[in-house]
């Protein structure tokens, strides 16, 4: 089985990402400026590498982002509005790496059925595409905790994850999740029956 690529090796905060997504907005988005970000929070040099590299694929290098651009206005308001925000910070999760789209969609099929999905199911269901090795753990200690910040799943307890109900989305915020979805299925026409969408129907 040919290995896939993860990219992902280090978490950012919705607060970072938001601060990165806005300087892309206004166009003063740059590996400098998003150095200083990861300095401001304090972390070693090293580190701020990764996380910089995070950041740059997050926002400039992300396959959403000529929707992004073409619609600044629309997620300006998205920004400014509590409800839409985690939506469009999932959208950018998944359009910039496929793992985020990946665990969502297998996310959503077991939510549909049951209403508990343990670490260890999705780690195998997530090894099936990615193999089981050290980076896929790693991965997976990212995506999570930033799926628990933006309020799409919760941990009741260590290795067991819940969904949390979301609230109402505005008709311009399911849009862009659409769009993170069509950027990681070329096969998507708009069929909201898709298990990624589990989280958003």
């Amino acid at each position: 089985m040919e290995k896939i690529s993860i990219g992902i090796e280090k978490r950012i905060s919705l607060n970072v990402l938001e601060l990165a997504l806005r300087s892309a907005l206004d166009g003063t988005a740059s590996s400098v400026y998003f150095y200083e970000l990861t300095n401001a929070e304090g972390i070693g040099k090293n580190r701020a590498k990764k996380t910089v590299a995070v950041m740059n694929r997050m926002t400039l290098k992300n396959k959403i982002l000529p929707y992004i651009m073409e619609n600044k206005e629309m997620v300006e308001c998205m920004l400014r509005n509590r409800l839409d925000r985690p939506l469009l910070f999932v959208a950018m999760m998944s359009g910039a790496y496929t793992i985020f789209y990946d665990t969502l969609a297998i996310l959503g099929k077991y939510f549909h059925v049951q209403e508990e999905v343990s670490r260890e199911l999705l780690l195998k269901k997530l090894g099936e595409k990615y193999g089981n090795n050290r980076m896929l753990d790693v991965a997976f200690d990212c995506v999570m905790p930033m799926l628990v910040e933006a309020g799409f799943v919760k941990r009741p307890i260590p290795g067991v994850y819940q969904m949390c109900k979301q609230e109402k989305y505005t008709d311009e915020a399911k849009k862009i999740y659409q769009q993170s979805c069509a950027v990681n299925n070329p096969n998507y026409a708009g069929d909201v029956r898709n298990p990624y969408f589990e989280f958003i129907n």
